[in-house]
């Protein structure tokens, strides 16, 4: 059976008894990641009633909750209720209305590390994106040497010069890219800009070991929903769409705390899903 797609209308009577059965697990799951100390947080295009809709996730290792709206930006962040209540650090790539939310964030590096690869393409002639990359990439293992030494942080004596260095990089590569008056910034220009001013964002991943130094967690948690659009086209109805991905918010969730699927699944439809007592939240 294709949940969603369009051989069986989505909130077809098989799936949304499944999918009322876990509105306890869904609300346990909320109030686990507004708790969590580390979130990531993402958003990706899908197809409501033949119109264009938002997808929004929020999720950690052991936890995934999903949100369809018409809406990307601050709208959908305040209806789905988490960003809202939510004091630790949100882990995204960099979407402006999630500045909106909390204090702390940090910024995916996975699309740092492919614009400087653009930007080295684009300037051959300088060796600033090179340096700047090299160097983040030089944070990320030193990062995984201390967590893997079971150090609390970088040694400072490894990671700061790192830090000097692409700071130092980010502000050459500005001066060799000043602002054009007349025109639109350059995509390079841009990025120059927003590594320089979101620095601390860029970087908090080698001050501190408990943020990751991407997204890949939210992006893997759409990736399998995007497969499964491949093939349907997307969601007939919004009742559907809504049902599918509570089912589909459990199934990871399970998932990613060594459950059975089957069992799980078995469970939710005789309505008695998995609701964990305690969880950790990374």
């Amino acid at each position: 059976m294709c949940w969603g797609c369009r051989c069986r209308p989505a909130g077809s009577p098989v799936l949304t008894p499944v999918a009322a059965n876990l509105d306890g697990f869904a609300r346990r799951i909320e109030q686990a990641l507004r708790a969590a100390p580390v979130a990531h947080f993402d958003e990706t295009g899908i197809r409501v009633e033949g119109k264009n809709w938002w997808l929004h996730v929020a999720c950690t290792p052991l936890l995934t909750a999903y949100l369809p709206h018409p809406q990307r930006g601050g709208e959908a962040m305040d209806e789905f209720g988490i960003l809202t209540r939510f004091r630790g650090v949100a882990v995204h790539d960099g979407l402006m209305s999630y500045q909106d939310f909390g204090r702390n964030h940090a910024r995916c590096n996975a699309h740092h590390l492919r614009e400087l690869i653009a930007a080295g393409e684009a300037h051959p002639e300088h060796t600033w994106p090179t340096i700047a990359f090299k160097t983040l990439e030089a944070l990320n293992t030193a990062a995984h040497a201390a967590r893997d030494a079971g150090q609390a942080t970088i040694p400072a004596h490894i990671r700061d010069p790192l830090i000097s260095r692409f700071v130092r990089t980010i502000h050459l590569g500005l001066l060799l890219h000043p602002p054009n008056q007349s025109r639109k910034q350059s995509k390079t220009r841009n990025l120059l800009v927003r590594l320089r001013d979101y620095q601390h964002q860029v970087l908090l991943f080698a001050r501190d070991l408990t943020v990751p130094f991407t997204n890949n967690q939210a992006e893997h948690d759409l990736r399998m929903i995007k497969a499964q659009l491949k093939i349907s086209g997307g969601w007939r109805t919004q009742h559907g769409t809504q049902a599918w991905l509570h089912v589909r918010g459990y199934i990871s969730t399970a998932r990613k705390n060594g459950l059975h699927i089957i069992t799980a699944l078995r469970d939710a439809i005789t309505g008695n899903p998995w609701l964990p007592t305690t969880i950790e939240t990374t």
